[in-house]
């Protein structure tokens, strides 16, 4: 199989940088998956899992939005506000986290404070998603 050039960046540092086989990603219209010889494209990217293939091996990130690029030249680059590999999550933290922000909605917060809890919520329970497969995933190179 062909591979390409894949690129996560986020504003603090290169997430990922590997020939790879496929990867996919969220948009607001759903999921695409991009392969080597796939046509230019430039597309709005939404919170969510991608799962890249490299070799035989996957690796999940869980994503803030953003942006993808493929260019003809067999390179694709990610920027999204995010990126956690699977690797990176640590389950008790983030069921922590969770906690704190159903208390807070339970307790009826408004405004600012409301908004901030059902965004933490929302990312605790996709980062615990693609936390579950750690177990699966090997060795994952970051820069």
């Amino acid at each position: 199989m062909q591979q390409f050039l894949l690129d996560v960046i986020t504003p603090q540092r290169k997430a990922f940088s590997e020939q790879v086989d496929s990867v996919s990603v969220p948009t607001p219209d759903g999921t695409i998956e991009v392969l080597a010889k796939h046509q230019p494209l430039f597309t709005q990217l939404a919170d969510g899992e991608v799962k890249i293939i490299s070799k035989g091996k996957e690796y999940y990130l869980a994503i803030g939005g953003g942006f993808m690029e493929v260019r003809p030249n067999k390179e694709v680059t990610i920027l999204v506000s995010r990126a956690v590999h699977a690797d990176e999550i640590n389950e008790t933290e983030i069921k922590k986290a969770m906690e704190s922000a159903k208390d807070l909605i339970a307790r009826k917060a408004k405004g600012e404070e409301l908004a901030a809890a059902v965004a933490v919520l929302h990312r605790t329970m996709l980062e615990l998603k693609v936390s579950k497969h750690k177990r699966k995933a090997s060795a994952f190179r970051m820069q």
